[in-house]
Formats: structure tokens, sequence, C-alpha cells
């Protein structure tokens, strides 16, 4: 039997959180022909990886610490943390190195072409200037220089994925490569069939949220819109929200009623939920300064939502990659504006929307289907 080549993979997060690590997660239990151990920085060690644990991470804690920390990484400056995070990536025995750019892991890809012979490959789930920095007071004023080190990045490590074609066609403009398109891995049966959504005569019509709300002002629209959208068919509006950041304080006082907040669920006891639902929401800011944001990333929560087999009442721009996902493959409908009228004839196209069950499969087959495992595969096994 032929040797497993062995891959060392890098985050600046916990395994066990966040949807990029719900991404790698899902690839990791499918690539078996590869012995691939996972290493990370963070506030601690998490049940399952300890061996894995590499230290504290640089950014975070202490405002000023991590505004000088966090721009000389990004600035490219001389830090001895990176060089001994070098060093015990390099003590490890791997055949090749995997690298998640999310905070520290950019800076550690470079500096890993530097100082080390071994493949290094990048994933890319959220660029650093248009996600990280641009939704960050703290890091506002460091985008330039995120993009220089993004670039410089790319041009160096031997390969990389992103999680879109609007991400890897402005990674061809800044870097003049092109990368690779992968996403999470649904199996063939991940697939919940609840039968047609239609406009049932429920006096209370339930939505589905999991995860985080970018903007609570767009939120606040939808709440509203919501209500006097139901209530004028003579039924009440409920959002079901598992895991999200926003508490019961943050809802305006006419509006609390229309939101029940829930713990989060592991997602094989969250899709049951959601799929009691009448339809799903899922929100990109419609802000003009997270824009590159909304072009180049995709949510994870788009796989559960198709786990869970209901239609998705998408709210974000009309040049995102929700929305394209959502109109492309007929999953749902989407609000493009605050324009109320806009959002009345998206919630009357949604709640009819009847999804087959060959058409989330179709879904499934064309974004998270085995064609994520044969780019993996491909760019995993690539030598120097």
């Amino acid at each position: 039997m032929d040797k497993k080549r062995r891959i060392c993979l890098f985050t600046a997060h916990s395994p066990l959180t966040g949807g990029g690590g719900v991404i790698l997660r899902s690839l990791i239990a499918a690539l078996t022909d590869f012995d691939i151990s996972w290493y990370y920085v963070g506030n601690n060690a998490e049940p399952g990886y300890e061996s894995g644990y590499l230290g504290k991470a640089l950014m975070g804690g202490d405002p000023v610490k991590d505004v000088l920390n966090t721009w000389k990484m990004l600035a490219d400056k001389k830090m001895p943390y990176f060089d001994s995070l070098v060093q015990q990536m390099a003590a490890i025995e791997c055949d090749a190195y995997w690298i998640v750019s999310h905070n520290e892991g950019l800076r550690l890809a470079l500096e890993l072409t530097r100082q080390q012979s071994r493949p290094v490959h990048l994933t890319v789930h959220d660029d650093w200037a248009g996600a990280l920095c641009a939704r960050s007071v703290r890091y506002r004023f460091m985008g330039g220089w995120a993009d220089k080190l993004t670039a410089a990045t790319l041009k160096a490590v031997d390969s990389f994925d992103v999680i879109s074609a609007g991400m890897r066609n402005y990674y061809k403009v800044l870097s003049g490569k092109e990368g690779e398109i992968c996403h999470r891995y649904l199996q063939p049966d991940a697939i919940m069939h609840p039968g047609v959504n239609g406009d049932d005569e429920n006096a209370v019509v339930t939505i589905g949220h999991i995860g985080s709300i970018y903007d609570k002002n767009d939120f606040v629209a939808f709440l509203s819109l919501l209500r006097e959208f139901f209530n004028a068919k003579g039924k009440t509006p409920l959002v079901k929200m598992w895991g999200c950041h926003l508490t019961a304080n943050d809802i305006p006082a006419s509006l609390k009623g229309t939101v029940s907040f829930y713990d989060t669920l592991p997602e094989e006891k969250v899709i049951p939920e959601l799929s009691a639902c009448h339809f799903v929401y899922a929100m990109y800011p419609l802000s003009k300064a997270l824009g590159l944001f909304s072009r180049t990333s995709l949510p994870t929560k788009l796989t559960s939502y198709l786990q869970a087999g209901r239609p998705v009442f998408g709210h974000g721009p009309a040049d995102s990659t929700l929305a394209a996902f959502v109109t492309a493959n007929g999953l749902g409908a989407m609000w493009t504006s605050l324009n109320k009228q806009d959002g009345f004839y998206a919630l009357q196209k949604v709640i009819v929307v009847n999804l087959e069950h060959n058409e989330p499969e179709n879904v499934r087959k064309q974004y998270f289907g085995e064609g994520n495992l044969a780019v993996m595969r491909r760019v995993l096994s690539n030598s120097k």
C-alpha cells in the first residue's frame, strides 16, 4: 500500500467553531487518502484537538498592543512570533503545508515559503482587506497593507483555493494567478426533503436563521417588512435564530415578539429545526464599505439551509455571491434593497417556492459535491 501523503493543516481559529471550521472538517472527513494533522493557535486547546494546539494567537487582547502587532504583521515587518511559529511548523513531520489565510495564517503562509522548502497551499475563505479590515473598526485603516500582503502571499505559495468565482476573479487581478474554487463537501444523502412550501393556513409563519447577522439595521428593516407583509394576511411572522450574537435588547420594542433566540446547536440538531420552518433567511450587508466582502465571500450557512431543504429569503446586494447563488439555482428570492415594495415581492415569491427533490441535489453536486474533493486532492498532491 502506498504511504499516505502527510499534510500539516494550520488555522488561526479553533477547529470546532465558525464557517471555516465547518468547511475544513467536511473536506478532511472525506479525504481519507491523506494523513491530515490539524494545528492551530488560539485562546486554548480544544477537546479532541489538544495535540495540535501551538499556543496563543498573536491577534486579539489589549487593543493598543493588538493594533501594533497586526500592523507589523500586515506590513511584513520582522516578527519573532512568526519565526518561532515557523520553527514549530518546520519541526512537524509532513510532506506539505495547508494554511488557511484567516488572521495570522496569511503571514504564516508567506513565511513558510521563505524559510523552508516544502510546498505550501493556501485556502482563503474571506479576503483580509475586504472582510477582516472592512468589518472591523480596529483594523479598518490597514486595508492597503492587507492587500499588499495578500498579493505577495498568493504569488509566493505553490497553489491556493478560494470560496467563490468572485474571489477567484478578484485575486487573478490582484496577483496575476488564478486559484481553484473549493467549497464545503456535502454527502449525497445530506439533504432533507420536507415537501412543498406553499402558502399554507398556519397562523404563525416561521423563518429560520443560524449564525451571525452582518448589519443590525438591515435586519431590523427585514423584521419590519415581515410584520407588515404577514399581518396584512392575518398571520404572525416569527424568526427563530440559533447561535446569533444579537440579543432581545438589540430588537426595537415594537418588534420584539417577531424574534426568538436560541443557543447554538450542532448542525445535525439544528437542520431538522430549520427544515420545520416555512423558509430561511440569509443576509449579506448592503453597505458599500463591505461590497468586496459581499462579492467574494459565500455564507457557509447556505450549506445548512440546503440540507434543510427550505427556500431561502436572501437579503443583500444584487451583485453579491449570495444573490447569485439563490437566484441562479431557483432556491428562493432576493431582496436587494431596503425598498418595501421590492421586499413584499420577494416575500410573495419565497412563500410559494416549491423545491423539488432533485433541485437541491443538483445544487449539492454543482457547488458542494465531489468536485471539491478532486480540487483538494489535486492541490495537496502537488510537489515542488
